[in-house]
């Protein structure tokens, strides 16, 4: 009846712990889509604002670089980024993208 007793008293404290990985970063992020009009075959700016982006999005811990996508004739750029807090990360990046003529006026998205 004991063992019972005990069973029954840790039971609601075991199911969250085995339902998640509780101890794990069981965070979920959400994909922050960046769109800027390159205008250039030549991508060497555009890596450069990436690297930028990144190291802002890991200094403000609000998300980090997950890829991009070019056109062919580089007139249009996606920059993907992943974050927790995509408020906070759109936040933290907006002033490095005000500060380059081609992403002056870059549409940011949330989600795939």
């Amino acid at each position: 009846m004991k063992r019972f007793l005990l069973i029954l008293t840790c039971l609601p404290f075991s199911v969250p712990a085995f339902s998640e990985l509780a101890w794990a970063d069981n965070t979920k992020s959400d994909q922050v889509v960046i769109v800027v009009d390159y205008g250039s075959p030549d991508l060497t700016r555009l890596h450069q604002l990436e690297d930028e982006l990144d190291a802002i999005a890991k200094q403000t811990k609000s998300g980090e670089l997950d890829g991009d996508e070019v056109t062919i004739d580089g007139r249009q750029a996606s920059i993907y980024m992943k974050s927790i807090d995509t408020q906070r990360l759109t936040t933290a990046v907006r002033p490095a993208l005000r500060a380059h003529d081609f992403s002056r006026n870059a549409r940011i998205r949330v989600g795939g």
